[in-house]
């Protein structure tokens, strides 16, 4: 036995064989419908599913971060960025387009930094995925990021801001392709919308400068490059002109998300509950990687699960894994009737999930699933059976079990048999089996992609 870690601080999951073509049907996967015995791999049997909850399998999702480039060398930071509008769409929707007119909805933004009408615009339009706005200005040297969705056939990324401190400068991307995998940075110089002339009088300017917004003399002249403050009406140069680009932003696609919510069946019949879960651990993975396999001898890192809640030193073997993507740990036990939640990042060859907790006042109880593999999109919900992790007899003495119920973590007589399912609490020893027993599904578990 070792010792007990209810906050568990990292886990880890055994590679019983690194091969990608393991074979899928092979082992248990920890899944039990209520009141029958767990299936296996081919013949999982999910409680719900439901595409129409969480993120379809279509769905990537991008961090896209904007740095204001221009110096903050007078009143008002030289020139900030309006908030930025964003947008994921059709290659054949352009917001702007150098060297043609500014539309209506561009030259808001370009002149007044109104965004509404062009929101408007992009949410409305069959070629839009997702329309993401900002909510507060950028100022020189500071950053904002933005998450947005993209879709297949919809992974074009647009996005324009004002640089208010002018009469219709903007900044932007036109339609530029969104990263499979990875970044990309992208430096953005001003454009002149065109659609105002270029007065530099204050009563012309929207921005701190000035204050003056929706005043100007319209025109109507193609999209170009900014030429810059030139001095000719109040804005002086030295303090409202930059120099090209004016701004960096980066695109990172963001890895595929997972909400795990966990749920307690286990009764509440004594104070603290019959059976509290440790804090689960929670990994994403190759399909090579076993946490547990029903029928087989418990690893030592598992047996420290189940005998006392401790997953250290699965924590320390997943440190050393390149077969694992990410690995989550609760911080605090779950008692009967609640549910907690997790998030879990993976990857196109991680697709395989696994988790193991303990039913704490027990000898060597846990739960759990091995090599579940994760909904593409949308959510799935499952019932969990509970297993004998086989490597400590199950006296049932409160001397022997590091729960609420007992307090005696590291204790215990070790056998040597193999997982198997779990007769539940017999009332041999100190736990009367109508307080701490229970009947299997000990757990109900949803995975959710939300990215």
């Amino acid at each position: 036995m070792k010792r007990i870690a209810f906050l568990a601080a990292a886990a880890s999951l055994i590679l019983f064989g690194c091969s990608e073509d393991l074979p899928t049907g092979s082992g248990n996967n920890g899944v039990a419908e209520i009141n029958a015995p767990a299936t296996t791999d081919e013949e999982l049997l999910p409680y719900q599913v439901d595409d129409n909850h969480g993120v379809p399998r279509s769905i990537q999702t991008y961090e896209i971060t904007v740095e204001n480039l221009t110096p903050a060398t007078g009143a008002g930071a030289r020139q900030p960025f309006s908030p930025p509008v964003l947008a994921t769409h059709r290659r054949d929707l352009r917001i702007f387009r150098p060297g043609s007119l500014a539309s209506d909805e561009l030259a808001q933004v370009a002149e007044d930094a109104v965004s509404d009408p062009l929101v408007a615009f992009l949410e409305n339009s069959d070629q839009t995925n997702d329309v993401v706005t900002g909510d507060g200005v950028i100022l020189p040297g500071a950053q904002a990021s933005y998450e947005i969705q993209a879709a297949a056939g919809k992974r074009r990324l647009s996005a324009v801001f004002m640089l208010v401190n002018t009469n219709d400068g903007f900044g932007g991307l036109d339609g530029v392709q969104l990263p499979l995998n990875g970044e990309k940075v992208y430096y953005v110089r001003a454009w002149d919308a065109g659609s105002e002339e270029n007065t530099e009088l204050a009563t012309d300017i929207p921005g701190p400068c000035c204050g003056s917004p929706g005043q100007g003399t319209p025109t109507s002249e193609p999209i170009r490059l900014h030429a810059g403050i030139h001095g000719g009406g109040d804005l002086d140069p030295n303090v409202y002109g930059w120099d090209d680009p004016v701004a960096r932003v980066t695109i990172r696609r963001i890895a595929p998300t997972w909400e795990i919510t966990l749920e307690n069946m286990t009764p509440a019949t004594v104070p603290g509950g019959s059976q509290p879960f440790s804090p689960p651990i929670i990994a994403s993975h190759r399909p090579g990687v076993r946490m547990f396999r029903v029928g087989s001898d418990a690893s030592d890192e598992l047996s420290h699960i189940a005998e006392d809640g401790d997953t250290g030193p699965m924590a320390e073997f997943l440190g050393r894994s390149r077969h694992v993507h990410s690995v989550v740990t609760g911080d605090a036990p779950l008692l009967p009737g609640t549910t907690a939640t997790y998030q879990i990042e993976s990857g196109h060859a991680f697709a395989r999930l696994s988790i193991a907790f303990m039913l704490v006042n027990t000898n060597d109880a846990f739960s759990g699933v091995d090599r579940l593999r994760l909904p593409a999109g949308g959510s799935a919900s499952y019932y969990l059976g509970t297993y004998d992790a086989g490597t400590e007899q199950n006296t049932e003495l409160a001397s022997d079990i590091p729960g609420p119920c007992c307090g005696n973590p590291g204790q215990g007589t070790d056998e040597y048999r193999q997982i198997r399912h779990h007769n539940g609490i017999t009332g041999d020893g100190d736990l009367d089996a109508a307080d701490y027993g229970w009947s299997d599904p000990a757990a109900k578990l949803t995975i959710t992609r939300v990215k």
